[in-house]
């Protein structure tokens, strides 16, 4: 008699764990909140910046020079909007970049997505370090691009 009660025992066990298993599962199901605003502004322009390639760099210097102050400022919407700027001016840049050619396009598209990716790191994060670096290494390309 002890071996069924035992016997039982483990499948009363059995089926309460896997019971407490789907119960509990379910009510840890995530829940996506659809309508939350997203971290980062949209680009706000719909017409792309246009310039040469040697003007495009200089407003990407200039709105990124910015950037950094209005993290340090804690003025978020500015700081996502001059993010807006950026990509859009970097939008117009890269085919500039792409159809001038040349042995280094590759590494040159390269590193400015890496601009632009520390441009976009310090919003997100809200790292004027990202900011500042992001400016020096686009000077740095475009020294090296003369």
């Amino acid at each position: 008699m002890r071996s069924v009660s035992s016997k039982s025992l483990k499948k009363t066990c059995a089926c309460a764990l896997f019971g407490a298993l789907i119960f509990g599962g379910t009510g840890c199901a995530t829940t996506i909140n659809l309508s939350a605003p997203t971290t980062l502004a949209q680009p706000a322009v719909t017409t792309l910046p246009t310039g040469t390639t040697v003007e495009l760099f200089g407003q990407l210097q200039s709105t990124l020079s910015e950037l950094s102050l209005a993290i340090v400022n804690e003025d978020k919407s500015r700081a996502k909007t001059t993010l807006a700027t950026v990509l859009n001016i970097w939008a117009s840049l890269q085919p500039q970049i792409v159809a001038a050619g040349g042995e280094t396009v590759d590494q040159t598209v390269l590193d400015m997505q890496r601009i632009i990716d520390l441009a976009s790191s310090s919003v997100e994060r809200t790292r004027p370090a990202d900011a500042d670096k992001a400016l020096r290494f686009l000077d740095l390309l475009i020294q090296s691009q003369q």
